[in-house]
């Protein structure tokens, strides 16, 4: 690894490490204050496999996804402040789309750890406006002409994100989102919801497997599709 991958590592894992520390401390100090002398490990932990359970896919699976887009940096940076997908990781694509940088170079992972840091302060900024205003704020984003937007908000932003890949690969996308409208029409869009935790992996799964289809396809073809 370079100097640069180096230290983005090494700050990345001890800000991690204090920031798993400060996370733990909260209930600790909870814990501490309340007077509770009896704290049930049974039950704490099977709160903590419950939802390990259901978050842990998701978080492995987000890591495959996510880390050729936003690099070493772009990935510390994200899973500690969080809103990955709905704000990290369209600031990092718009980062890159504006840089004209292809994603996985070394200049990638620059570009993107800048975007997702931008992203970061820009959100802070804005939550702490929020929480000095939130009395004044809050009947204006909860009036009616407003709260459509916010509902549609991850789907606007996905949408975005989604069909200038789909135009730019037509071909590697056509399976992927065949398959998952047919099942979204089978299913419905609220069981597809409930359990996209099982769907995403086997997703993965199927677009690599086309993919890679693909790529073997034009190979033998001599690079001609």
């Amino acid at each position: 690894m370079s100097d640069y991958d180096k230290k983005v590592h090494t700050v990345g894992l001890i800000s991690t490490i204090v920031i798993i520390i400060a996370l733990a401390v909260v209930p600790v100090f909870t814990h501490i204050v309340s007077g509770v002398d009896d704290l049930d490990i049974k039950t704490t932990m099977e709160a903590a496999i419950s939802a390990l359970a259901v978050f842990g896919p998701i978080a492995i699976i987000e890591f495959l996804s996510y880390a050729p887009i936003m690099g070493a940096g772009g990935l510390y940076l994200s899973f500690t402040t969080g809103n990955v997908m709905n704000m990290k990781l369209p600031a990092a694509q718009s980062g890159l789309k504006l840089a004209n940088v292809e994603s996985g170079t070394k200049e990638a992972d620059v570009i993107s750890t800048l975007s997702i840091a931008v992203s970061s302060l820009v959100t802070t900024g804005i939550l702490f406006i929020g929480m000095i205003l939130a009395a004044q704020l809050l009947p204006v984003l909860q009036s009616p002409t407003l709260a459509p937007a916010f509902n549609n908000l991850m789907p606007a932003i996905m949408g975005a994100l989604t069909v200038p890949i789909i135009i730019k690969n037509p071909k590697t996308a056509s399976v992927p989102c065949a398959l998952i409208i047919i099942l979204t029409l089978i299913m419905g869009y609220a069981t597809i919801t409930a359990n996209q935790t099982y769907i995403l992996p086997i997703f993965l799964i199927i677009s690599l497997a086309w993919a890679y289809f693909l790529y073997q396809k034009k190979t033998k073809n001599g690079g001609n599709e």
